[in-house]
């Protein structure tokens, strides 16, 4: 369905309000993707779209159609291909965005990872730098700490090469930590000096929560609860399968005349409760 009175008749259809059984019906014929769950607002949007989309392909192809005094000549390969897919675009990744940025974000408990990305003025700054100064990276240790450039646990130290790397995955030691990174250079009396600096990131705990506290969403309301736990769900005292403990129950029946005596004794030279 390509032509111009095709698509004219299918909106006209579609303007007649149908059922939504017969929406359903007339989109699966079309080739469309229809799922089970579906409302009627949503396979009209469905089949608008379809709409629009062979009136494009309709507009380009009458676009590249020769005119009748004009001798006949084909379309390139790249026409051809705008021709069957008008939505479909070549998308290019650029290179830069031409901003300051060094983002740090975990992967799990033990592994972080680094990416950055420079405006042309740092760029400029890291291009005129002396021969032979190296470009690094600092990550900081600064759990709990208010970190003022020099007060940091541990502090681990990458050279880079800005030219070819971009991002970096590193691993460290201390899960459920905080870490800050500083991307920069050493100058030659050995002060680093940083360039970029990035987000505070916290790495994942590798063990259960100590918190004493259930956290819960009441989705209704849309706010958070708060409670102490009610502790572990399984009993406290547990009893194990042929302890000494299973005798309670024939030692009452004894006690209250349910059972005689011998069988109580017969029990206990036999080992069944112990």
């Amino acid at each position: 369905m390509s032509s111009d009175g095709n698509i004219k008749k299918l909106r006209e259809w579609l303007n007649s309000n149908p059922t939504i059984q017969e929406l359903k019906s007339k989109a699966k014929e079309l080739g469309l993707k229809v799922k089970r769950m579906m409302k009627k607002r949503e396979v009209i949007k469905l089949m608008e779209n379809y709409i629009k989309k062979q009136e494009k392909m309709n507009e380009m192809e009458n676009k590249v159609k020769p005119s009748s005094n004009s001798s006949p000549s084909h379309p390139t390969p790249e026409k051809q291909k705008s021709i069957k897919n008008p939505e479909q675009e070549e998308i290019i990744i650029p290179e830069t965005y031409n901003k300051d940025k060094l983002i740090l974000m975990p992967v799990n408990p033990n592994w972080i990872h680094l990416y950055w990305d420079f405006s042309d003025d740092t760029r400029k700054i890291l291009s005129n730098l002396p021969q032979g100064t190296r470009i690094f990276l600092r990550i900081y240790d600064v759990t709990y700490i208010e970190f003022n450039g020099n007060n940091a646990h541990r502090t681990y130290e990458i050279p880079v090469d800005i030219g070819i790397q971009k991002n970096y995955y590193l691993n460290v030691p201390m899960p459920n930590a905080d870490y800050l990174a500083e991307l920069g250079y050493v100058t030659r009396d050995g002060r680093f000096v940083a360039v970029l600096r990035s987000n505070l990131c916290r790495t994942p705990s590798n063990s259960p929560s100590q918190s004493t506290r259930e956290r819960w969403l009441d989705i209704r309301k849309k706010r958070k609860i708060v409670t102490p736990s009610d502790g572990p769900v399984v009993k406290e005292v547990e009893r194990i399968a042929g302890s000494i403990f299973k005798l309670e129950k024939e030692i009452y029946k004894t006690l209250s005349g349910k059972s005689s005596r011998w069988q109580l004794i017969s029990i206990l030279r036999s080992g069944r409760g112990i």
